[in-house]
């Protein structure tokens, strides 16, 4: 395999990632004689190393990442860990966390680079909404500055508004709340979403296209984006989604990145969504 540097980089059409440009969005998984996979975990993603995602990145111009801890690796963190503190200035992680975590693991978490927690709702990972769980986790993060991140069906995106009308920590949204594209701008899940990014504690990651999409064309997800975008612009980060698992069809990383110019059309709005609002979100340096 080519070096890092010896790899060709790319080019968005029409338009040139800016310096910091972060993706907020991606998972590793591997290598698996280093940090397997539980026979528990609820499905078997393919191998997806840290040092594959460095060439992706390269390739595109991205500089800064947000890992995300996935479902299929529980509460084992190693992997996550191992990969900030590849690059601990210019990477955060998020962690999923069990009701009992203890204070230690949470010290261990947060001095490893870690700045946010998940929740996995949507119904193929976990048991749905639940928010006696959402106060639980809310209240261990709460101390330590972090963010809640939150994977939810579309049908239970109504159910948030109290959540994140109360909650004394940042909400994110992942997946622009998984709604169907097919159904349209007006069906009631997105519109729902579109309140609560409205809400100034409430962040919308504008990842996911290919999971709005549904193996129909990518570009029917593009609209989604580019409304959340307008409602709170200083309240959007972007993200991959890389290395894409779970999903019916799989798009070439290149067209995903096509997509950002209209997202987020003219340079002042490609930097707030690639560059500004991240560092505000995960503490990077501006």
């Amino acid at each position: 395999m080519n070096s890092v540097n010896e790899l060709q980089r790319y080019e968005v059409p029409g338009v040139k990632l800016p310096a910091g440009a972060c993706d907020a969005h991606v998972h590793v998984y591997g290598p698996f004689d280093k940090f397997p996979i539980p026979t528990a975990s609820p499905f078997q993603p393919a191998l997806g190393t840290i040092e594959a995602l460095e060439q992706l990145w390269h390739k595109f111009g991205i500089e800064r990442g947000v890992l995300v801890q996935g479902a299929a690796y529980g509460e084992d963190h190693r992997a996550l860990l191992a990969a900030v503190r590849r690059a601990p200035q210019n990477r955060r992680g998020i962690a999923l966390l069990k009701r009992d975590t203890s204070d230690e693991t949470l010290r261990q978490l947060q001095a490893g680079g870690v700045c946010g927690a998940r929740i996995n709702f949507v119904r193929h990972l976990d048991k749905g909404f639940d928010a006696e769980r959402f106060w639980q986790i809310v209240r261990r993060i709460a101390p330590l500055g972090w963010h809640l991140e939150l994977h939810v069906d579309p049908a239970d995106l109504a159910r948030l508004v109290p959540l994140v009308r109360e909650s004394p920590v940042p909400i994110v949204i992942d997946h622009m709340g998984r709604v169907d594209a097919a159904l349209g701008l007006g069906q009631a899940p997105f519109q729902a979403l579109l309140g609560l990014v409205r809400h100034p504690n409430c962040w919308v990651k504008l990842s996911g296209a290919d999971r709005l999409a549904k193996g129909g064309a990518l570009k029917t997800a593009v609209s989604f984006a580019r409304s959340l975008l307008e409602a709170a612009p200083e309240r959007v980060v972007w993200g991959t989604d890389w290395p894409h698992v779970n999903l019916e069809v799989a798009y070439p990383d290149e067209t995903l990145f096509n997509l950002l110019p209209e997202i987020a059309p003219g340079d002042v709005s490609l930097a707030r969504l690639l560059v500004d609002n991240p560092a505000c979100l995960y503490g990077f340096e501006p």
